[in-house]
C-alpha cells in the first residue's frame, strides 16, 4: 500500500507556515493597518497581531501533538465533540480556505497584466490567473520533496528580500521608528484597533499542521509555526512601514491594487518595478503552493476516512502524492478565480477567509479545553502552560474579532463603503449549510459503500486461502 513519505524537515515546516501568509493580498491588508495609525506606528500593531497569532498557535501545537495526522483538524473536533460536527467544520474550513486562492490569483493577474502586457488587459488577466494556478498544481503533483524544496527557496528568498528592501528604504528616507504612544492620542488609540486588522497578515500559518504525517518528527510542527510567526512579524513590521512611507499621499488615496509596485517605482524606478513584479509572483506562488500542499493532504485524509469520494485518496505510484485531490482543488481554485474575475469581489473573499480563521482559532481553543477534560492522562508532546488561561484568552479575543468583522463595513482607501460585512456572515452561513447538508445526506452513503466494499473483500479472503 502506498503511503505519504516522511521527508519534511523543520526548514520546510517553517517555510510552509510562513509562506501561506506571504501573499500579495497582504500588502493591501498591511497598508490598511498603516493608514489606521498614520504609518509610523504600524509596526506596533503588527507586532501585537503577531502575539495574538502566537497565542492561537499554542492551541494548534497541543492538538497536533495529540493527533499528528493529515486529518488533524477533523480528529481534534471529532474527539472533542462528534464525527458529524468534525466533518461539517472540517469541510467548511477547507472549502473557504482554498477560496483565498481566487483573491490571490486575481491580485497577481492585476500586477502582471499591468506590467507584462501580452494580448489585451482583459485576456491577460484571465491568462495569468489560470497559468499561475496550473503551474503550482504541477509542482505539487511531482511530489512533496520537490514541492518543499521550491517552498523553501521561495519563502526564504521573499523574507530576505522584503527585509533588505525595507532597510534600504529607511536608509534612503532617513526614517526612525516612533516609540509607541509618542504620536498623537488618536494614533495611540488606534494601535489596538489596527492590530485587529493586522491579525489577517498571519492568516493561514496553521495550514502546515496537516503535514504532520510527512515530517521526519511531528513535534517540529509546533516549533515551525512559532518560528514562522516570528519571521512574519519582523518582516511585515519593517516592510509595511517602509511601503507606507514610500508612497505619496495621492497614491495612498488612489485605491490601487498594486501599492507595492508603486512603492518600488518610487524607490528604484523601472528596476524596482521589475523586482517587485518578481516578488509578486513569488508571493502568490509561495502562498498558493503552501495552501495546495496542505489542503490536498487534508482532502486525501478525508477521502481515506470515507468522508469524500474514495477516489480523492489515490496516491500517485511514482510521486506518492494525492494527485486526484490536487487536481480537484486546482479545478475548484480556477472556478473561484473565475467568479472573482467576473465580479471583482476579491475583498469579499479576503474578509470571508479572515472571518473563517477567527472562527477556527476559537474552535481549536474549545477543543483543547474539551480534550483536556475528556482525556486528561493522554500523553501530549506539547502542552500549553498555565492551565486553561491561554485557550480561554484565545476564545475571548478571537470571538471579539469575529464579531467585529461581522459588524463592520469594508471601505476603499477613500472611505467609500464597498459592502457591509454582515454579507460576510451570510456567505459563511451558506457554506456552513452546504457542508451540513453534505455531512448529513452524502457522507452516510459514502460510508455505506465503503462498508459494502469491505464486506466483499472479507468474503473473498477465505476462498483465496482455501485454493
Amino acid at each position: 500500500m502506498i503511503q505519504l513519505k516522511k521527508v519534511i524537515k523543520l526548514r520546510t515546516v517553517v517555510s510552509t507556515s510562513a509562506g501561506m501568509a506571504l501573499a500579495t493580498s497582504c500588502y493591501l491588508a498591511g497598508l490598511q493597518v498603516a493608514n489606521m495609525v498614520s504609518g509610523d506606528l504600524a509596526w506596533v500593531s503588527i507586532l501585537i497581531a503577531g502575539i495574538l497569532a502566537l497565542l492561537s498557535s499554542l492551541n494548534f501545537s497541543e492538538l497536533t501533538s495529540l493527533y499528528p495526522t493529515a486529518a488533524g483538524i477533523k480528529l481534534f473536533i471529532q474527539n472533542a465533540f462528534s464525527e458529524k460536527i468534525a466533518i461539517i467544520i472540517g469541510m467548511f474550513y477547507v472549502v473557504l480556505g482554498i477560496s483565498m486562492v481566487g483573491a490571490e490569483s486575481y491580485l497577481l493577474s492585476s500586477v502582471l497584466s499591468s506590467t507584462m502586457p501580452l494580448f489585451h488587459p482583459y485576456w491577460d488577466r484571465l491568462f495569468w490567473m489560470v497559468f499561475f494556478i496550473l503551474f503550482v498544481g504541477v509542482i505539487n503533483f511531482r511530489g512533496v520533496k520537490i514541492t518543499g524544496f521550491v517552498q523553501d527557496i521561495l519563502t526564504y528568498s521573499m523574507l530576505t528580500f522584503l527585509i533588505l528592501i525595507s532597510i534600504y528604504a529607511f536608509w534612503r528616507h532617513g526614517f526612525h521608528f516612533n516609540l509607541p504612544f509618542r504620536g498623537s492620542s488618536a494614533q495611540a488609540g488606534n494601535i489596538f484597533q489596527a492590530a485587529g486588522v493586522g491579525i489577517f497578515l498571519y492568516v493561514g500559518y496553521e495550514w502546515v499542521a496537516p503535514l504532520a504525517e510527512e515530517t521526519t518528527d511531528y513535534r517540529m510542527i509546533s516549533k515551525g509555526m512559532m518560528i514562522a510567526i516570528g519571521l512574519l512579524s519582523v518582516t511585515y513590521a519593517l516592510f509595511i512601514v517602509a511601503m507606507h512611507q514610500g508612497l505619496t499621499e495621492a497614491q495612498l488615496r488612489s485605491g490601487t491594487l498594486i501599492p507595492h509596485i508603486l512603492f518600488a517605482q518610487n524607490l528604484l524606478g523601472t528596476k524596482g518595478v521589475v523586482l517587485f513584479v518578481i516578488v509578486s509572483i513569488l508571493a502568490s506562488v509561495t502562498s498558493f503552493n503552501a495552501g495546495l500542499l496542505n489542503t490536498s493532504r487534508f482532502t486525501y485524509a478525508m477521502a481515506r476516512d470515507n468522508v469524500l469520494p474514495r477516489t480523492f485518496s489515490k496516491l500517485h505510484l511514482s510521486y506518492a502524492t494525492p494527485w486526484v485531490a490536487i487536481l480537484g482543488l486546482v479545478l475548484f481554485s480556477i472556478s473561484i478565480s473565475l467568479v472573482i474575475f467576473f465580479t471583482g469581489q476579491y475583498l469579499y473573499i479576503i474578509m470571508l477567509a479572515a472571518a473563517l480563521e477567527c472562527f477556527i482559532y476559537v474552535v481549536t481553543a474549545v477543543c483543547v479545553i474539551r480534550l483536556r477534560k475528556k482525556f486528561p492522562d493522554q500523553p501530549r508532546a506539547f502542552k500549553i502552560p498555565f492551565g486553561m488561561t491561554f485557550p480561554v484568552l484565545t476564545i475571548i479575543i478571537f470571538t471579539g474579532l469575529l464579531i467585529g468583522i461581522f459588524s463592520d463595513v469594508t471601505r476603499d482607501y477613500n472611505g467609500t463603503v464597498l459592502f457591509h460585512n454582515y454579507w460576510v456572515a451570510f456567505g459563511m452561513a451558506l457554506f456552513f449549510m452546504f457542508t451540513t447538508f453534505y455531512t448529513l445526506r452524502i457522507v452516510p452513503i459514502l460510508k455505506q459503500k465503503a462498508a459494502a466494499r469491505a464486506a466483499v473483500r472479507k468474503r473473498r479472503r477465505p476462498g483465496r486461502n482455501g485454493r
